[in-house]
């Protein structure tokens, strides 16, 4: 249950290569039966809007992984502990300049390019499943923040205060906080599991984090005009919608 830019993706790969299904942002991202189940327990919890996730919802929704980690799990951390009350956390700890850099650069600029903009302002208001807008909105709202300074001036101290939050809540003997770079050890030892033969993952780093966001936002726009262009074949004439998806191809070789 650690924040993003912890290293959550190499800590996934090792969980399931220790035989644990694990639930990641990048998962949440790929299954969209899930994107408006997310939306509204993020806005029921943080912006008060319908109504409040059960533990039987949760436990509907991630009962059938091991592992839960990263996006937009995080926000939901006592949620997730009333829910499974036995359950060994692990807390993986970063040096907290290095893991601004990281976060601030990956992350929060990252809602704050020409592409982002459009997902968050054309396209997915539009569309029932908004996967980038529940994100925007969770971290905001974690964050306490609703633009590009407030969130960096934010974010250190809302990653101690998070830290926090989870020694407080988790008894010792069911919490590891696990040094990024500590190797199989101290994991495998926690959770009871035989060290493999073979490195601990290290995956996803910044440059990676960078490629993957980009094929995302492209993805997202992509999809979003695609979308726009097959609304707009049944409203308008062939002609005029020739003229649309010139336009939005235009504008899509621009954005590429």
């Amino acid at each position: 249950m650690s924040l993003p830019r912890t290293g959550s993706f190499s800590m996934k790969a090792a969980y399931e290569e220790l035989g644990m299904p694990t639930y990641h942002g990048f998962v949440y991202i790929e299954r969209p039966q899930d994107h408006l189940r997310w939306f509204d327990a993020v806005q029921a919890k943080y912006y008060g809007k319908g109504k409040p996730f059960t533990t039987e919802d949760f436990d509907d929704l991630v009962g059938e992984w091991a592992v839960v980690s990263d996006n937009p799990a995080i926000g939901f951390v006592e949620e997730l502990l009333q829910t499974y009350p036995e359950a060994k956390v692990v807390l993986v700890c970063r040096d907290l300049d290095k893991w601004y850099k990281s976060y601030d650069e990956g992350v929060i600029r990252s809602f704050f390019t020409w592409k982002m903009w459009a997902v968050l302002n054309l396209i997915e208001p539009l569309q029932t499943l908004k996967p980038v807008t529940v994100t925007r909105d969770l971290q905001y709202a974690m964050f306490r923040c609703s633009n590009q300074i407030q969130w960096q001036r934010n974010a250190k101290l809302i990653c101690q205060e998070y830290s926090e939050k989870i020694r407080e809540l988790v008894p010792k003997e069911r919490l590891l906080e696990y040094k990024l770079g500590s190797g199989w050890e101290p994991l495998c030892k926690f959770l009871d599991k035989e060290i493999p033969h073979k490195p601990f993952p290290h995956l996803n780093d910044g440059k990676e984090f960078e490629l993957w966001m980009r094929d995302f936002q492209q993805r997202e726009v992509k999809r979003g005009l695609m979308a726009a262009v097959r609304t707009m074949r049944y409203l308008i004439v062939p002609v005029a919608v020739s003229g649309i998806v010139l336009a939005f191809t235009r504008i899509w070789r621009f954005w590429t």
